[in-house]
């Protein structure tokens, strides 16, 4: 059975993803004690502080560790409209809008030499223009079953649902697919203390039944 973990919001801010931080060692111990490995959904200019083309140093540290897949996840993961949160590819609604902003974001992963295979939308809400752009420039996005609302992607489509902190797991397409955030106190899905220690008892649970035979993947690997 394959197991994949998705992280999101993944940026060169302190408790955010950047050495020496607690949720980067949670990462390192599942893999050393498990062999997990984590897609890591990046956006490339996180709300227009943190362009990865300045830190080039940090995308290459996260590749060189070789559990991780990094990813695409917006540019700015922000909105001018206050109503709809950081969606920020829905409220961008016209195709020369959605280009300008695609175009924006791959020159920020072309100044780190980098090319990322796999998409999800910033907030998960995506507007059908922004669908038909992004889909031709990504070998999959991954999406969630109750936010897609049906539209279909110019590539493949990997859903998933199942947060860290939950101790019911749930069969996606026959895997396990979790998704959570790096951080951050707007939800119970962040990679804390606590929730490492719930992932650490899934994980140990899973690859401890005999009937079951676990094989982690990126969501590239997927593909």
């Amino acid at each position: 059975m394959e197991v994949t973990i998705a992280i999101d919001d993944i940026h060169p801010e302190k408790g955010w993803g950047i050495p020496g931080d607690d949720c980067m060692a949670y990462l390192e111990e599942l893999n050393k004690e498990f062999g997990a490995k984590f897609t890591l959904f990046i956006p490339s200019n996180y709300h227009n502080c943190f362009p990865i083309s300045e830190n080039k140093q940090w995308i290459d540290w996260l590749k060189s560790k070789k559990y991780f897949e990094l990813a695409a996840h917006g540019h700015f993961h922000m909105c001018e409209r206050k109503d709809i949160g950081e969606c920020e590819f829905y409220e961008l609604d016209t195709a020369d809008k959605v280009k300008s902003r695609i175009q924006m974001m791959m020159d920020e992963w072309n100044a780190v030499g980098h090319k990322p295979i796999g998409w999800r939308n910033p907030g998960w809400l995506a507007h059908p223009e922004s669908v038909k752009c992004l889909g031709p420039n990504f070998k999959y996005a991954a999406v969630h079953y109750e936010h897609n609302h049906n539209l279909q992607w110019d590539c493949k489509m990997l859903y998933g649902a199942d947060g860290i902190h939950e101790s019911n797991i749930e069969l996606h397409e026959g895997r396990i697919m979790f998704q959570s955030h790096i951080a951050g106190d707007w939800n119970d899905n962040c990679w804390n203390e606590s929730n490492y220690e719930q992932m650490r008892l899934s994980l140990d649970h899973l690859t401890t039944t005999p009937e079951i035979n676990i094989e982690f993947k990126t969501l590239g690997e997927l593909i």
